[in-house]
């Protein structure tokens, strides 16, 4: 007899065995299908092996309940790659199918209505009176709930093939207004890049197209997506936020043809939309998300800002979308891009030892104006703006420019202090201070969301002595709001534009010249061109360089350089300011573009005397548990399963995790280094399974090449 072997969307280290029946039609691997689990619950599952069992052995397997898809969803390229993916990250059977067909959707959301009624009452007479009479809509979630029998989706499905019944599919959303048929001469350095980029195609290899800010690597992206769909490929671009999308799409939907949008923000029909055009689409632009979509004809990878922590997801498979784009051009045999003014040191190294292909665009586009970076002394000030700031803000107003002022911290300010006991609120759930949000009378935390008032006294003194400690963008804003009333201020961050028609319209505006100064995260250097900023601030140079992590020193040097690079794109010259309360440290004093083979060289021979990756391979354990003994207990069990059976691997931990609670859980890590980069994580993975399931309320997530240590 037919039987399937189905890996669950459930946590499940081993996928089960089920009857195939009849009616479902020729089994096959790849496709989804529903299968009983308990008493009565139905779970969806993957088809991972079709094999047949003898009689005696089919006495006791329950059969699958329904067929949800009638081809697979993944062509042969596409399921090796992904099976390598699972392998590397240690993902369970169904983990990996939930992560790489995320982009299937809910099937029950797809729309039919009724092409042929007399031909559907013969196929199905149950189904046609469902529809009526008429063009009526319907949700395969409805109809296939009121079929009675058997199988209601494979019956919905067969009718669709039948041609009887047709999907609706919504249009492609209009692109926003782009520079449509601007042409755009290169200069010297991008026809280099572009050259061998031309002729590369149609074999693997990696690039890392590494240019400084405004060197106009996105127009070697495109013509390099030109060529590639003028020969009958398709293209997939990779950027790291939501927010850069419509930017995206506004420079590439009247170059490429037909594009594609695509992130977890899109509702349901757009995502459809997209979904039923795979074939027909010459490029699709999006986040990490995009990267499982299965485009037939794909001949070009692009992962812009590879450098961008944003690409390694942290929740279910904790993937790096760069590091498996990569993997994925390997797989189909075609190139793949990576493009940064900071490239990460992980991509500089594979750059070095001829791994990946360096090419280079050392200059701006046109020239440009230039930047002067000036370092502003902050020791003994008393406020939180220096006079050179804001001088330099007004100077700028009145000459016709725009400002940007950056600080990586959202709210009002980081923490209320108490002067009189030292005491700062803290979430009742995590270990962390209370962020103060003013407007919003509301004490945040960031980590699990959880809110309260603002006291009007200290929990702990019961003195009337809290004060703002530190600065947020909201307070920022208060401050020039005070010293430079004429200035036109706005704040960019998720706190003031939580939409993205909220963020697209503040963008705007600012391009427009509507505002003077924007202040914000991260959000406004990302990507961002705006030829009329010259002049950034930097309010904080200093935070994030001392963090206890091996890549903090990086991601600094990454952002300040990226917020830099923002000044003096247009004609006009540029000129940042950077306050800080350590002006003599040596990376402030190395900042700046033509510094970045120094800093890269440098941070690589500081890991290589470390032991830290790239030249050794980690592997991060945290257990978590309501409950501190049993997250602890857990993870020393699993300290004991595996020490001594990794050979050339050290065992660190467990210890609790420096931010040692989240959301009520608390968390204790154990740290795997493999300085052969040989062992882990493939050692590893059938250590873990011999360790069984873990204890009741205890959870455990892997991390191979951890991008974060808090």
């Amino acid at each position: 007899m037919p039987a399937v072997d189905v890996a669950l969307f459930a946590p499940l280290a081993e996928p089960f065995t089920y009857l195939w029946p009849e009616g479902l039609g020729r089994p096959e691997t790849g496709i989804r299908v529903l299968v009983p689990l308990g008493a009565t619950a139905q779970r969806m599952g993957v088809v991972e092996r079709v094999h047949a069992v003898d009689l005696e052995n089919a006495a006791g397997l329950k059969p699958v309940a329904d067929r949800i898809d009638a081809l697979p969803l993944l062509p042969d390229g596409y399921r090796r790659w992904s099976a390598r993916l699972a392998a590397y990250y240690l993902a369970r059977p169904g983990a990996r199918w939930e992560t790489v067909l995320a982009w299937a959707g809910d099937e029950g959301r797809r729309r039919y209505r009724l092409r042929d009624g007399a031909l559907l009452r013969a196929l199905d007479p149950e189904l046609a009176d469902l529809f009526g009479t008429g063009r009526r809509i319907r949700t395969q979630q409805r109809l296939c709930a009121r079929v009675g029998g058997p199988h209601p989706c494979w019956r919905l499905r067969r009718a669709v093939e039948q041609g009887a019944v047709e999907e609706v599919i919504d249009p492609l959303p209009t692109p926003p207004a782009g520079e449509e048929g601007r042409a755009i001469r290169l200069n010297q350095d991008q026809e280099r890049a572009l050259g061998r980029l031309s002729g590369a195609r149609g074999a693997f290899g990696c690039h890392l197209l590494f240019g400084c800010t405004g060197s106009g690597k996105t127009e070697v992206y495109l013509r390099a997506a030109e060529q590639v769909i003028a020969d009958g490929g398709q293209v997939l671009v990779l950027v790291p936020e939501i927010g850069l999308t419509p930017m995206w799409m506004a420079r590439v939907a009247h170059r490429l043809g037909r594009v594609g949008l695509w992130h977890s923000a899109l509702d349901p029909r757009a995502r459809h939309a997209v979904r039923m055009r795979l074939g027909r689409l010459d490029a699709v632009v999006g986040t990490r998300s995009a990267l499982f979509l299965p485009l037939p004809r794909l001949g070009l990878i692009v992962v812009d800002e590879e450098h961008d922590a944003s690409f390694k997801q942290q929740e279910g498979v904790p993937f790096s979308a760069r590091d498996m784009a990569v993997l994925l051009a390997q797989e189909l045999g075609i190139p793949v891009v990576l493009g940064s003014a900071t490239p990460s040191v992980e991509s500089w190294w594979q750059a070095e030892r001829g791994r990946y292909r360096l090419l280079e665009l050392p200059r701006r586009v046109g020239g440009g104006g230039g930047v002067a970076t000036e370092v502003v002394d902050m020791r003994g000030s008393g406020s939180l703006l220096s006079d050179a700031l804001k001088q330099a803000l007004e100077e700028t107003r009145r000459s016709g420019g725009q400002s940007l002022l950056y600080l990586n911290r959202r709210g009002y300010a980081p923490a209320l202090h108490c002067t009189a006991c030292g005491g700062q609120p803290e979430c009742r759930h995590c270990s962390a201070r209370l962020t103060l949000h003013r407007r919003r009378a509301l004490l945040c935390c960031h980590l699990c969301g959880w809110q309260r008032g603002v006291p009007d006294r200290c929990e702990a003194c019961g003195e009337q002595a809290l004060v703002p400690l530190g600065a947020g963008t909201e307070r920022i804003v208060e401050l020039l709001a005070e010293a430079l009333p004429e200035l036109r201020v706005a704040r960019l961050d998720r706190d003031a534009a939580a939409s993205m028609e909220q963020r697209i319209s503040l963008l705007d505006r600012f391009a427009g010249g509507e505002i003077d100064c924007l202040i914000g995260t991260q959000m406004v250097v990302k990507g961002h061109h705006f030829p009329r900023v010259t002049l950034v601030g930097v309010v904080q140079a200093d935070l994030g360089l001392n963090l206890p992590d091996v890549r903090a020193a990086e991601r600094w040097w990454q952002q300040l350089t990226q917020v830099i690079g923002r000044a003096g794109r247009g004609d006009r010259p540029g000129r940042t300011l950077l306050q800080s309360y350590q002006p003599d440290h040596p990376w402030l004093q190395r900042l700046g573009e033509e510094q970045a083979r120094a800093i890269l060289r440098q941070e690589l021979a500081n890991r290589r005397a470390f032991g830290a990756p790239p030249f050794s391979r980690w592997v991060r354990l945290v257990y978590s548990a309501v409950r501190e003994g049993r997250a602890l207990e857990a993870a020393r069990n699993a300290r004991d399963a595996l020490e001594g059976r990794l050979p050339g691997v050290r065992l660190a931990g467990p210890v609790p995790c420096v931010l040692e609670r989240i959301n009520r859980r608390y968390r204790f890590e154990l740290l795997l280094r493999d300085a052969s980069r040989r062992v882990l994580p493939w050692a590893l993975a059938p250590l873990l399974q011999r360790l069984g399931r873990l204890p009741s309320g205890v959870r455990c997530k892997v991390d191979v090449d951890p991008l974060e240590m808090m």
